[in-house]
């Protein structure tokens, strides 16, 4: 699944350098949309349950204010997919999770197109929760936790950018109600207005 994503982003980048797009210094300042596309990982969640997944492909869109080369603003929607997916004696049940985003982005420039950067932000989850554990029904939940990032860009001109990242997703509540770190890996572009 994650070299069918890195042939995507490879297949993303050819394409755009086949369409001419050049390299060059982007916008100090505007708006930019975003699509990323990874892998999330909640790596507790199945810590004693016999037949268990806890990783699944995700996706994120954002929308994102540049104000100048080194900070941005960026509101955006992430689907983890189905992070647990258990069965055993004790439990039969099923998460599929989902947060809306809102994060300070800061850039440092390492030349004229490629730079290095980090995320410090908020994430509304939405916990989509069904089965049962030890005979129990489990509810969805709601929750706003700090979330965090860093990662590298690579701009292809003024108008795209190609972005690879790790995000770490804190204290997600699992099926049972223990808590864990979400980690997910993406790779994505983003145009620019």
């Amino acid at each position: 699944m994650l070299k069918n994503k890195m042939n995507c982003s490879a297949l993303c980048i050819a394409l755009m350098t086949a369409t001419g797009v050049s390299v060059a210094q982007a916008g100090e300042s505007g708006v930019y949309i975003g699509l990323n596309g990874g892998q999330a990982v909640a790596r507790k969640y199945c810590d004693r349950v016999t037949t268990c997944e806890d990783t699944d492909t995700t996706v994120r869109g954002e929308v994102g204010l540049q104000f100048n080369p080194n900070w941005a603003a960026e509101m955006g929607y992430t689907s983890f997919g189905t992070l647990f997916d258990g069965q055993d004696n004790n439990v039969s049940a099923k998460q599929d999770a989902s947060a809306w985003t809102l994060s300070a982005v800061g850039t440092i420039p390492l030349g004229a197109s490629f730079g290095l950067f980090g995320r410090a932000g908020v994430a509304r989850y939405n916990l989509s929760n069904s089965g049962t554990v030890q005979g129990v029904a489990v509810e969805s939940k709601h929750a706003i936790k700090p979330y965090f990032g860093a990662g590298a860009k690579l701009d292809l001109g003024p108008d795209w950018m190609l972005r690879a990242e790790y995000q770490l997703y804190t204290d997600i509540s699992g099926v049972n109600g223990t808590k864990d770190n979400v980690h997910a890996v993406y790779a994505g572009g983003a145009y620019r207005f």
